[in-house]
């Protein structure tokens, strides 16, 4: 796909729920967390863990992690090509910054600003993502393997829409509802 500007793509970027069955190559996914990685973080702490689950077995694992006490944010998880678990890591922090802020109290964001990362490179690429927050931790980490001390922030699907064309038109609050000048109070 081809953009001029990213407002362009920022319209056209949507969550995708319905993939084809194309694969997605290991060189691209593999790409995506190589551009995730180039993400601004708090004192370039850089607080992250991408973890690509692509092959049947793993996604199968992965699918039965995703139901959390009822609640499951990809009931369609049998249907995706691969999956990004992202994880928080330890964040190291300026002298200071840890101190007064705590070595995790901007990891969160910097996370989601590698998820968006990740999920602008896709859909430049022609591919549709979805993020999402609900798993079972307990069992991801028993799945996967992952470390006692990490937790696992988000899960993203990538691969190629099954629909492609015109994105859903975007519902989103009216600018003039969130942005306000040198106070909050101000005229909106």
């Amino acid at each position: 796909m081809n953009f001029h500007t990213f407002e362009e793509l920022q319209n056209t970027r949507e969550s995708c729920r319905v993939y084809s069955d194309a694969p997605v190559s290991r060189e691209l996914l593999t790409h995506l967390a190589d551009v995730a990685r180039l993400s601004p973080s708090a004192c370039n702490s850089q607080p992250w863990h991408f973890l690509i689950v692509d092959e049947p077995e793993a996604k199968k694992r992965l699918t039965e992690c995703l139901e959390d006490g009822g609640l499951n944010g990809c009931p369609w998880g049998n249907r995706v090509p691969a999956f990004f678990i992202i994880c928080e890591e330890k964040a190291k922090l300026q002298p200071g910054v840890a101190e007064h802020y705590g070595s995790q109290h901007f990891a969160q964001m910097d996370i989601g600003m590698a998820a968006m990362s990740l999920c602008c490179e896709a859909a430049s690429l022609g591919l549709g993502t979805c993020m999402f927050g609900t798993m079972n931790q307990e069992r991801l980490h028993s799945a996967f393997h992952i470390p006692s001390d990490t937790t696992a922030r988000l899960i993203i699907t990538v691969g190629y829409p099954a629909n492609p064309g015109a994105p859903r038109r975007k519902q989103r609050k009216e600018l003039s509802s969130i942005v306000s000048y040198n106070s909050w109070d101000s005229d909106r």
